[in-house]
């Protein structure tokens, strides 16, 4: 047991060296990816920036008509208000004046027919002559 454990000593000191050794140019192999990546992301957020004044301008040209469309929408509120209130208060006034406006319709229609039984007459030989 003992010339196991002097030969898995021996080994292990032969092998740690040359293990370490790897390790340093894995961990610079590493740091060289690491750092080309960092400049891609340096130059891909230039384009990005580049972009997003791009956005900026074409969102400025819309805001224009945007405004527009809102100032049109408050002056279609506005007068959508205004035709709801008017049809209120005419509901109103027919509701209150139900009874004169149904005697001033009901003249009107008797005086209508009035007329027409006036001019359904044959005339007489005064309203000719004119006497």
């Amino acid at each position: 047991m003992d010339a196991f454990i002097m030969a898995l000593k021996n080994l292990c000191s032969d092998l740690l060296p040359t293990l370490g050794a790897v390790c340093l140019v894995c961990l610079i192999i590493l740091l060289i990816k690491l750092i080309k990546m960092i400049g891609n992301v340096d130059s891909t957020l230039l384009k990005t920036h580049t972009t997003i004044d791009l956005v900026d301008q074409s969102i400025e040209k819309v805001q224009a008509p945007l405004d527009t469309v809102a100032k049109v929408s408050g002056t279609v509120d506005k007068a959508h208000d205004a035709t709801v209130l008017a049809v209120k208060d005419a509901k109103e006034f027919v509701v209150k004046n139900a009874g004169d406006i149904k005697e001033k319709v009901m003249a009107f229609v008797s005086e209508g027919s009035k007329k027409e039984t006036d001019e359904l007459k044959e005339p007489s030989p005064e309203d000719i002559i004119g006497g």
